[in-house]
């Protein structure tokens, strides 16, 4: 399976935003509540599941199949460590405007 490294960025960003704002519900928690103390287990549990996907994506070997100002592809098959190429600027983004 190959798929671009801007792919993968993208999905690491997302993947720390989500521990981020589990780690805030966390702290959010009122203690003296009942509940409490299995949601705050199963948060842990969530950001323990998001860390190993985080992990698992940062094993992965890059590969080049086309020249580096293009596209660089990462493939599952092959595990030894490769040196990853400069990547293209990104676009800014949009403001967000809220409402």
């Amino acid at each position: 399976m190959k798929v671009t490294v801007a792919h993968l960025y993208k999905k690491l960003e997302e993947l720390d935003r989500d521990v981020v704002e589990l780690k805030k519900l966390t702290d959010r928690l009122a203690s003296d509540r009942e509940y409490s103390p299995i949601l705050k287990e199963t948060f842990l549990s969530e950001m323990n599941k998001l860390e190993d996907q985080k992990s698992e994506i940062l094993k992965l070997n890059v590969s080049s199949s086309q020249p580096v100002a293009k596209k660089t592809t990462v493939t599952s098959e092959n595990k030894t460590p490769t040196p990853i190429p400069t990547l293209e600027p990104k676009k800014p983004e949009k403001p967000v405007r809220k409402y």
